[in-house]
């Protein structure tokens, strides 16, 4: 769902890089998405990007040990916070004034014991009362809170749904709003492709989403049909069927799976697992590129394609495009990108990656 026709859009793979440019600029970015869409994961990644640019020792976060030369990753969900918790009043015995007292993790210049960098991230900005943002007004516009000053190494953002989202959100006050960049984040299966191979999704998974995209997100659907059941698929809770999917022993329970992602996008991956678990031999494939059974069906076509990827090296990326070129020119091209993705220049350094570049350029740049 997005309300913002008069944006320009971006997708969840574009927020690591605008992050990096506010916090340059030292301006706070209000990330707009509906939920689920990875705003707090491309956050996480921007952290990590920074951290190097700066050299951190490491990414810390609320609770770990940490120290000022850590970059620091504090993700507050602003709706566990009432505004006087920001700053709750004191007596200073010396100047016999009322003083007010910061939060614990508020990373002011006096506090030595954490980080001199990093970002601080204020999640669900508009599902809090008008006085709770008023109190985010300080800490975006004057960096500080009370007279504590934020470090000047530390960035900020902001996220929050739409308003058309159906959640509990309350309009932005006009001058908060004006004093903040606003970007409008839209589900997008490429960029999700790329975080998946970046983030050790499980194939079988990335395979399904390239054959059915529009099962990504479907949130949308789901408020336009005005769903009674909870569950509809998101990018983080495709990130949840993963993580269900590695860690116990045989396959999730269906209701599981159903209870992630909702009935409908569970019950076609689960038949789409059993085809993967049934299609041509990758190792027959890596043998006899020549001579192995080219499937004819688009769903197994992108599971062989995506399990092929997965096992290609620079010394059988040859023998991986012979295959593939067997099949229309957009699997050959979806998997020669892959390799690259997941490769690099284990595959871009061989003499058959010259070749395939020359011969699908104009897809390739």
């Amino acid at each position: 769902m997005n309300n913002a026709s008069t944006a320009i859009t971006v997708t969840a793979g574009d927020l690591s890089g605008l992050l990096q440019q506010c916090a340059a600029a030292g301006k706070p970015l209000m990330i707009h998405g509906s939920p689920g869409i990875g705003k707090s994961y491309a956050a996480l990644d921007a952290a990590h990007t920074m951290a190097e640019q700066h050299k951190c020792d490491k990414v810390v976060q609320l609770g770990d040990a940490m120290s000022p030369k850590d970059y620091g990753y504090f993700d507050i969900r602003l709706i566990n916070f009432g505004p006087e918790e920001f700053g709750l009043p004191s007596l200073d015995p010396v100047r016999g004034v009322q003083v007010r007292n910061p939060v614990d993790w508020f990373p002011s210049t006096d506090r030595t014991d954490l980080p001199d960098h990093g970002l601080l991230i204020f999640e669900e900005a508009v599902s809090v009362s008008p006085a709770m943002q008023a109190t985010m007004f300080q800490i975006t516009n004057e960096r500080r809170l009370g007279d504590k000053k934020l470090k000047p190494g530390w960035a900020i953002a902001l996220t929050g749904n739409h308003l058309t989202d159906g959640g509990v959100v309350f309009k932005m006050p006009t001058p908060l709003a004006n004093r903040l960049i606003h970007v409008y984040v839209v589900s997008d299966a490429d960029s999700w492709d790329k975080w998946a191979t970046e983030h050790g999704i499980e194939p079988v998974l990335q395979a399904f989403i390239r054959f059915r995209p529009e099962l990504l997100n479907t949130f949308a659907d789901h408020v336009k049909a005005r769903g009674k059941d909870h569950a509809f698929a998101t990018e983080r809770q495709w990130e949840t069927v993963n993580r269900l999917q590695t860690s116990v022993t045989g396959e999730p329970h269906p209701a599981l799976m159903a209870g992630a992602v909702g009935l409908g996008p569970a019950t076609e991956y689960a038949a789409f697992r059993k085809m993967w678990a049934d299609m041509p031999s990758i190792d027959g494939i890596l043998m006899d590129p020549a001579g192995s059974p080219v499937p004819t069906g688009a769903a197994t076509r992108f599971a062989v394609c995506t399990a092929l990827a997965t096992r290609t090296t620079g010394g059988n990326f040859g023998t991986v495009c012979q295959y593939v070129e067997r099949l229309p020119a957009e699997y050959a091209v979806m998997t020669i990108k892959d390799c690259m993705r997941r490769h690099g220049g284990a595959v871009t350094a061989t003499a058959a990656f010259l070749k395939a570049a020359s011969k699908y350029s104009e897809f390739l740049q």
